[in-house]
């Protein structure tokens, strides 16, 4: 089994870069900056850091050709994050629409029929998060009846 799995995003320089990037994640979401390095051709360029999120890393970098492709080569994020709060998720979702994240049509901050308080919002960088709290507390056999389904891990 591995220990674990750590995303890796790679952020245009279009949007602003790497930088930016962190900058804002850190003051919108409250992530922890791990680490932040520089090299290569250019010492402004950021070619590997690490932010905590809770108890998960996030791997973030500048594009560079040949490694990971930013939302903007893909046309759109081919990934949602989904960052759990233990409760006022909306202020840290707040101040994301606030510092320049876009709302998707029919996303905003609302009770979901899961059972949850969330909303989703677009970063200037072209992710997706969706920010909530577990605000019904149901389990996972409710949250499935809730919403008409039916859970097939045994087929597994």
């Amino acid at each position: 089994m591995p220990l674990s799995i750590q995303p890796y995003i790679a952020i245009s320089s279009a949007s602003g870069g790497a930088r930016k990037a962190i900058t804002w994640y850190k003051n919108v979401f409250g992530a922890q900056v791990k680490l932040a390095m520089t090299g290569g051709d250019n010492a402004e360029k950021i070619v590997h850091a690490e932010l905590v999120f809770g108890t998960t890393h996030i791997m973030l970098s500048d594009n560079m050709v040949g490694y990971s492709k930013t939302p903007d080569e893909l046309g759109g994020t081919p990934i949602t994050f989904f960052l759990q709060y233990p409760k006022d998720s909306k202020v840290a979702y707040d101040n994301a629409v606030r510092e320049g994240a876009t709302v998707p049509e029919g996303r905003e901050y609302k009770e979901q029929p899961w059972g949850w308080t969330a909303g989703t919002v677009v970063d200037p960088f072209g992710y997706q998060w969706t920010v909530g709290e577990d605000s019904k507390k149901w389990s996972d056999e409710e949250t499935g009846n809730q919403m008409g389904m039916k859970n097939i891990a045994s087929e597994f």
